[in-house]
């Protein structure tokens, strides 16, 4: 059988499947058919995107659009949750998905890891592998075969860090490399030819505090409104950025007139459009008839009639099908067949009642099809894949009858070959920099394959097509009503460790680490994307390291996601979970330190109003231990946390794990008692030293630790004390909430020390 283009309309059947097509986005299909025109968008990261051009490419100027972003996030800061690393990526790669279901464009990866923030991009591409990085981006547009390349960055300091800066770098050079034959020549084996751009640019903007655009750029008015959509495109834009939810990306709803300012990268230049120079329209294939033929289908519709324009729809797939080979025509084939689909009100639905499988476990599979007009369609063949295997073929030559549900069962035993539902970028372990995948095949995609699919021959209007569907778990929910996701195949062993991280006395004689055989799978549950499920190697990571602390109560208040409560029980401190009531004098008396969750003030106002409750707790003798600030605000009023000011510098950070950290108090308790730390307490931290560090810092504070980036002015705001009464106030920018999940003992020395802050007199 066939294997289908996935690659080029996996986010159009996604989206035909769970939703179908309303009249007016059938009459926007057809629309769309009238241009041949594409445009690759690239840059860094999840939430890079320029939200509110992109619908405006696909929905205005019904480009086929894609969105290239080099990593999954996977460096970031959760705002929803615990999820760090490539949970994090998880995450982020369905928002994008979101996103993309939103505006109409694709989605694609290179193979890069976000590692962290990155100050430069020398240093950006010396973690990431910048050949194989450059190779993604080549294979993407060999694959896309895109008119014009747009950046979201430029290749230097304006592009605000080294990751925005590096794609840039990345995207200029695949411009020129994806033209090469004897660039990346293994690649052609593999079905792509050299591809030349006609060229790229970069889509300069306002940031307020960068602004790169001028007059003398290309501009764009991108702020109308489509009333086939019943939007403008900045709501469309609001509405995509919106589903960034890990990165708090909610936006108004933009209105208005608004441009979008272009410059010169290299190609031809462009004078007055984006793409000036490109044929968009069916003279590029020398098939000026097909235009023809579109528009009179346009000009047929009628909107509360859309199945009386399939039969000129088959007319077109016909005439498209008779062209010579391309990729415009399997584009517009895939598209024109979807058309037809939805027109004729076609709904094919493939589910299960079981969520997880194993291998040699049974699978139970309904299949639903409903024709619900009175086009003409008959069901021929049905086909059972798994991994592209055909494991069940039946001829089934059935008429369908207008609004009849037809219902087909079949049972199948899960191959013992079938893979586990592992993402194809975690099958493999990681570098630093970059996730490491040996199937060329695989890169760029979004995300797997379903690992079940239904392939479904059958005519409408006595033309065959061909189509595969997902199989999907659905159950229904009795607040959210149906429900669909992805079905997870388990190994048919798995190995879960209670606990991740164990800290143990140096005169334990458990190995270190101890790894156990097998693995266990992880889901990670939100509303607004697909349950996400990888799978570990089972492990724990046993820390010897010998810690002394003091006091037995601990107060936590949640942020937005952390590990220290494990951290804490580590430690050997009972944790008590604050919430709003809880935070009155009477409650806190009895707790010998509090944590505050990252950014929890940033979330929550509440947390401000209770200064002068959390003022007294530490006037009494209790440490309060605020984690990063963001920034300074909570939605728009400023921040009250501690008992003496500071503020927080969201640009002040230290992002090299492996910097020297100074010790510039090095008789203050925290860096003695009850734990003496060294400089070796510092070794192996991952990722970063610190996040948002304090700047006009009251002088009540004490900053017992100093550090910055190469060839940057050292800072003291990474570790804050301030002594208030009997008690203390911290605030530690330290990337603790890092460390302490990755096992780093000293790291776990130091925050015992922070917990266990002497008493004032």
């Amino acid at each position: 059988m066939k294997k289908f283009p996935l690659f080029l309309l996996s986010m159009l059947c996604f989206v035909q499947f769970l939703f179908g097509q309303n009249s007016a986005a059938i009459f926007s299909q057809i629309k769309q058919m009238e241009v041949l025109g594409s445009v690759l968008y690239i840059a860094a990261h999840p939430d890079d995107e320029n939200n509110a051009f992109l619908p405006y490419l696909t929905k205005e100027r019904r480009y086929r659009t894609a969105y290239l972003s080099l990593t999954r996030g996977d460096g970031g800061q959760n705002l929803i949750g615990k999820e760090q690393g490539i949970e994090l990526g998880l995450i982020r790669t369905q928002e994008l998905l979101a996103a993309r279901m939103q505006d109409g464009a694709e989605q694609y990866f290179s193979t890069a890891y976000e590692f962290g923030y990155s100050k430069s991009s020398i240093e950006a591409l010396a973690i990431w592998d910048h050949q194989k990085v450059l190779s993604d981006v080549v294979w993407v547009i060999r694959k896309f075969q895109p008119d014009i390349i747009i950046t979201r960055f430029p290749g230097d300091a304006r592009a605000g860090h080294g990751h925005h800066a590096a794609s840039s770098i990345i995207a200029q050079e695949a411009y020129i490399a994806a033209a090469d034959p004897n660039m990346f020549p293994e690649q052609f084996k593999f079905g792509v030819q050299p591809w030349k751009a006609k060229r790229i640019l970069w889509n300069t903007f306002n940031f307020g505090t960068v602004n790169t655009t001028n007059d003398n750029q290309l501009k764009i008015e991108v702020g109308g409104y489509n009333p086939t959509v019943g939007k403008s495109y900045g709501e469309i834009g609001a509405e995509a950025r919106t589903m960034h939810k890990s990165q708090g990306e909610g936006r108004p709803r933009r209105r208005g007139s608004y441009f979008e300012f272009f410059q010169h990268l290299n190609g031809d230049s462009a004078t007055t459009d984006i793409m000036d120079g490109v044929v968009t329209n069916w003279s590029r294939l020398n098939a000026s008839k097909i235009q023809t033929s579109i528009q009179q289908i346009i000009s047929a519709y009628k909107i509360d009639q859309p199945a009386a324009i399939v039969p000129s729809l088959v007319r077109l797939y016909q005439q498209v099908k008779a062209l010579p080979e391309s990729q415009w025509k399997t584009y517009q084939l895939n598209l024109i067949q979807s058309t037809i689909e939805s027109a004729s009100g076609l709904l094919v639905e493939a589910t299960t009642t079981k969520q997880q499988v194993f291998p040699e476990g049974d699978l139970a599979i309904q299949l639903l099809v409903n024709q619900r007009s009175i086009v003409n369609t008959s069901l021929v063949k049905m086909q059972f894949l798994t991994d592209q295997v055909t494991i069940k073929d039946s001829l089934l030559n059935i008429k369908l009858v207008n609004n009849q549900n037809q219902q087909f069962a079949y049972s199948f035993k899960v191959p013992t070959t079938q893979a586990i539902s592992q993402p194809y970028w975690l099958v493999n372990p990681k570098t630093e920099g970059m996730f490491v995948v040996q199937d060329q095949r695989m890169v760029g995609k979004a995300e797997n394959d379903p690992p079940f699919s239904i392939a479904l021959s059958y005519t409408i209007e006595g033309q065959l097509f061909q189509k595969q569907y997902p199989v999907q778990y659905k159950y229904v929910d009795l607040t959210k009503g149906d429900v669909y996701q992805p079905i997870v195949v388990l190994p048919k062993k798995e190995v879960a460790p209670i606990k991740s991280v164990v800290l143990v006395s140096t005169n334990s004689n458990l190995p270190f680490p101890k790894f156990e055989e097998g693995v266990f799978h992880k889901t990670i549950l939100y509303d607004h994307i697909p349950a996400q499920t990888y799978f570990q190697d089972a492990s724990i990571q046993v820390v010897k390291v010998d810690i002394k602390k003091q006091g037995q109560k601990v107060g936590y208040i949640d942020g937005a996601g952390d590990a220290i409560p494990e951290a804490l029980e580590q430690l050997g401190y009972e944790v008590v979970h604050l919430k709003e009531a809880d935070l009155t004098a009477a409650h806190l008396k009895g707790l010998d330190a509090i944590v505050v969750g990252i950014r929890a003030f940033n979330m929550y106002a509440y947390l401000s109003d209770k200064q002068a409750v959390f003022n007294e707790y530490i006037a009494n003798g209790g440490n309060l231990i605020v984690q990063y600030l963001k920034s300074n605000q909570v939605g728009t009023q400023n921040i009250k946390v501690g008992p003496y000011p500071l503020t927080v510098n969201s640009g002040r950070r230290v992002t090299e794990e492996n910097t020297n950290v100074e010790f510039v108090l090095p008789n203050h308790a925290v860096l003695n008692f009850p734990n003496k730390i060294s400089n070796q307490d510092f070794n192996n931290w991952v990722q970063e030293r610190s996040t948002y560090q304090a700047e006009n810092i009251d002088a009540h504070f004490q900053t017992p630790l100093q550090m910055s980036d190469t060839g940057e002015t050292p800072s003291r705001g990474s570790l804050l004390i301030a002594p208030f009464g009997k008690g203390n106030f911290v605030y530690v920018s330290l990337a603790l909430f890092r460390q302490l999940p990755a096992g780093n003992p000293g790291a776990y020395k130091l925050f015992a020390n922070i917990l266990s802050l002497p008493k004032n007199q």
